[in-house]
């Protein structure tokens, strides 16, 4: 009896246990699909986030690409031509539409620019090379819009011109010098008038005078080379370094022409002086002197005197000779040669007739007679004369506000404009590049004393007057800088016109210009003489002009803006496109 409430307690503790051990199972199994159900959604979300991501990163890669190809088309002029579309090749992913708008009103056009006074828009929309995974597709495409500025061009002024132009010269002499600084060929053009370089001037530079006659006189040395339409005079010692061209040569004394000369008409020499090169020309008289190369005439040779001396070989129509004189190598006379005691050629003779004193031996070599004269002489080998450089006619520069793009301006006026307000004037330009516009000033500007004005910026100057002396100057602290200083001329008829007379425009006492720190153009239809010492690098443009006392212009050229100044012709600058700024650059809604 006592066992049976035994048995029945442990079967009833053991079914009561087989029970909990089902509910935490069943708990278990509860968790595990509730765990797998997170994980699985995790996983999905996961997967369309990548996706989008990757889509957004190639679609805004993809507009940003249509913009920058639509910006190179703007600036390479095919936005006309594309239909003011641009898009990428045919296959080509990620791929990109991109257009080009004008304002209209308050909105916007499709169309190209004509120019650059307004602004351009660019929409590009960008396509994603892979989109994203199930419905994740916001950022599939993407549209992105630019808007750029309207632009100016700055004004390109081409560094163009002779060292120094004059259209009447007033003479290049008394100490001044002319020197290349960046060995370019500096040059001295003359339109109008004669030429006189005298008084020690010297000068690293071609010299040429259009209209008129050069002398280079009293210690003139001139180490380029030397045109003239007239007479080429070298008196009494001094050089020309290189070749000579002009109608016809007078050289006397010690003078000296370093290379060949031309000559159209007549060549005469005296006493020592000498062409180093070739001498080619119609006829000539030797009383002394000396032709290092080939002597080669259409017309008579004379020696008069002074035992001249011909180092090459001699071509001519006739040679008649008087008290000495020698050929060092042939003669080839197509006419009469006539030879007298002291003469000699050391070479051969060719010529139709051939007479000198009895019992003499003024032929070293051959005689040949040829009764009908000999034809072309095969020591007639002297090059031809080279061009004549372009002396370009007058150009009439005044003042056009357009000339000066992306130049600030400021304007001056008055009858005493003083040093205080075109410092004031500089300075309100704040770094950038500045015109002064002081024609209004009835005196000009004077600047003198210890007046100084900084450069530190491009700057032009217009005035009707400079008065440029004493203590004054301009100074540069910068890397170099160009400054203008121009007397326009307003009447248009390729001829200066000087209504202010010819001591308007004067630089002289001590005045002094930063160099290397500033190249200088100095313009007016007036005269230019540069004295006392004055020491520039740049340009003159004048109607007339003179370097002396002591004054030297390093040349550089500067030029002036729309001119040509090796031509003298105008040059029209147009552009309808430059590389605009960006006003705004953001994403949009609507696309292509």
């Amino acid at each position: 009896m006592l066992l049976t409430p035994l048995v029945s307690a442990f079967r009833r503790l053991r079914s009561e246990e087989h029970g909990a051990g089902l509910a935490a199972v069943i708990g278990l199994l509860a968790v595990s699909l509730l765990t797998t159900s997170l994980v699985a959604s995790s996983v999905v979300s996961a997967t369309e986030y990548t996706s989008v991501t990757r889509a957004g990163v190639q679609s805004q890669a993809a507009a940003e690409a249509g913009i920058a190809v639509a910006r190179a088309g703007l600036l390479a002029g095919t936005c006309a031509a594309n239909g003011n579309v641009y898009a990428s090749a045919a296959g080509a992913v990620p791929k990109y539409v991109a257009t080009i708008w004008l304002p209209s009103g308050s909105s916007w056009v499709r169309g190209c620019p004509s120019g650059l006074a307004t602004q351009v828009r660019i929409l590009s929309t960008g396509y994603a090379k892979a989109v994203g995974a199930a419905q994740a597709n916001a950022r599939n495409t993407t549209n992105a819009e630019i808007v750029l500025s309207s632009a100016s061009v700055p004004t390109n002024i081409a560094a163009t011109g002779p060292a120094v132009y004059a259209y009447n010269s007033s003479g290049f002499g008394g100490g001044g010098k002319l020197v290349s600084v960046d060995g370019s060929s500096a040059s001295i053009l003359i339109s109008q008038g004669d030429v006189n370089c005298t008084g020690g001037a010297s000068g690293q530079a071609d010299i040429v005078v259009k209209n008129g006659n050069l002398t280079v006189s009293a210690g003139c040395l001139i180490s380029g080379n030397a045109w003239a339409s007239g007479t080429v005079t070298l008196p009494g010692g001094p050089s020309i370094g290189g070749n000579v061209v002009g109608n016809q040569l007078v050289i006397s004394g010690g003078s000296k022409i370093g290379g060949n000369a031309w000559i159209t008409t007549s060549a005469s020499f005296d006493g020592g002086a000498e062409v180093t090169g070739n001498l080619t020309a119609a006829s000539a008289t030797f009383n002394g002197g000396k032709v290092g190369g080939n002597a080669q005439f259409t017309g008579a040779v004379t020696f008069t005197g002074g035992g001249p001396t011909l180092n090459g070989n001699l071509s001519a129509a006739s040679l008649t000779t008087s008290n000495g004189g020698t050929v060092v190598k042939n003669a080839w006379i197509r006419g009469a040669t006539s030879m007298t005691w002291g003469a000699l050629i050391q070479g051969n003779l060719t010529t139709k007739s051939y007479s000198y004193p009895a019992y003499s031996n003024l032929v070293n070599g051959t005689v040949t007679i040829v009764p009908g004269g000999p034809t072309t002489s095969p020591y007639a080998t002297n090059s031809a004369k080279p061009a004549t450089p372009t002396v370009p006619d007058w150009y009439d520069f005044t003042y056009v506000a357009a000339d000066w793009t992306g130049f600030a301006t400021a304007t001056m006026s008055g009858s005493n404009c003083t040093y205080a307000q075109l410092l004031a004037a500089v300075n309100s330009f704040a770094g950038q590049a500045g015109v002064v516009n002081a024609l209004g000033c009835t005196n000009g500007i004077v600047i003198g004393g210890a007046d100084k004005i900084a450069v530190n910026s491009d700057l032009a100057i217009f005035a009707n007057k400079f008065d440029l002396g004493g203590g004054g100057g301009f100074t540069n602290t910068t890397p170099t800088k160009r400054l203008w200083l121009i007397s326009p001329d307003t009447v248009k008829d390729t001829t200066p016109t000087c209504t202010q007379g010819d001591s308007s425009f004067s630089v002289n006492g001590g005045f002094t210009f930063a160099t290397p720190g500033l190249t200088v153009m100095m313009y007016t239809p007036c005269k230019i003489v540069l004295t006392s010492s004055t020491k520039f690098n740049g340009q003159v443009f004048s109607g007339k002009a003179g370097i002396d006392g002591g004054a030297q212009l390093g040349y550089t050229a500067v030029g002036l803006p729309g001119v040509d100044l090796n031509t003298g012709l105008g040059t029209t600058t147009s552009s309808t496109e430059a590389d605009r700024t960006i006003v705004s650059y953001r994403n949009v809604t609507v696309g292509n």
